[in-house]
């Protein structure tokens, strides 16, 4: 099929075909003649780029849509994305609304210099990050700790080394088998999903023994699965492991989390309840203490 057949049965420009295949998005091949022969596939590539960018997905992310095996995982990051956006919109929209009521630019100055497009951009970052719906889902979690103030020199440097940390990330070769493994577990999760597990780990922290006391028999089959010989020879087991490598080797301990609790005193507050509650854990169910520990 030759390109004025293509513009007409995709409803593009000639001009957005030929960009599209100077991004690599499309590739004809081309004949003798040095025209270009689109076949079926490459039409309804162009297809499938032409609805997503009425979307308003850009390039870049079309480009990992196409590439991905899972088109879903790719396409719930882009409107998670889009969600950040729009709630971003909506705090400029209120400081908008404050300067024309009253034209105080130092105060907006301040408050926006605080806190506002950082922990934003934090969020974004962890989406961008790491792999899959994974990144959604710690910027769900860690995003409700992500309310306070950067007012301060120590907090200043802790963000720009949580943002040096992230910008990194991306340089980090995640082995395909834990992309896939990532995209997979979340996939079907919805964004109320993950704020529900997060609610749920928060209420058993808070009182950890009457969490144990409600579910005793449910965390008894727990533990006795995850100990098992069984369990080890799972896909799971396996993934747990890489993802701790992972973890370990790339600072996501020592630089993100230990620079979060800096920035973030609610986070650190989360975390002294989180250890307290895990020690009340261990000491009831002692084969517990190395289910996150490598072998």
């Amino acid at each position: 099929m030759l390109i004025k057949e293509v513009c007409e049965s995709c409803k593009l420009t000639k001009k957005a075909i030929e960009y599209y295949e100077k991004q690599g998005l499309v590739k004809p091949k081309i004949l003798p003649n040095g025209y270009r022969d689109y076949d079926e596939r490459d039409v309804a590539i162009l297809k499938e780029i032409s609805v997503l960018r009425k979307l308003d997905i850009s390039i870049h992310d079309i480009q990992n849509i196409l590439n991905n095996t899972d088109k879903t995982a790719a396409l719930s990051k882009c409107m998670y994305l889009l969600d950040l956006k729009i709630e971003k919109e909506k705090v400029q929209r209120s400081y908008m609304k404050h300067l024309i009521n009253d034209y105080d630019i130092e105060g907006v100055f301040d408050s926006l210099q605080e806190s506002t497009d950082k922990f934003f951009t934090i969020r974004e970052k962890l989406v961008q990050a790491f792999p899959g719906a994974y990144g959604i889902y710690l910027s769900i979690h860690f995003g409700q700790f992500l309310n306070g103030k950067i007012d301060d020199s120590k907090k200043e440097d802790a963000y720009r080394k949580i943002i040096d940390f992230l910008d990194g990330v991306n340089s980090l070769n995640f082995s395909s088998e834990l992309e896939e493994y990532l995209e997979s577990v979340f996939t079907m999760m919805e964004k109320a999903d993950i704020e529900k597990m997060n609610t749920t780990l928060i209420n058993a922290i808070s009182d950890v023994d009457n969490y144990m006391d409600n579910n005793k028999e449910i965390i008894e089959e727990y533990l006795k699965f995850r100990t098992s010989t069984e369990y080890k020879e799972t896909l799971a087991y396996k993934i747990q492991k890489l993802l701790l490598d992972f973890q370990e080797s790339s600072g996501y301990y020592d630089v993100f989390l230990t620079n979060l609790k800096i920035i973030s005193p609610s986070y650190q507050e989360y975390i002294k309840r989180f250890e307290k509650a895990n020690q009340a854990f261990i000491k009831k169910y002692p084969n517990s203490e190395n289910l996150y520990k490598h072998d």
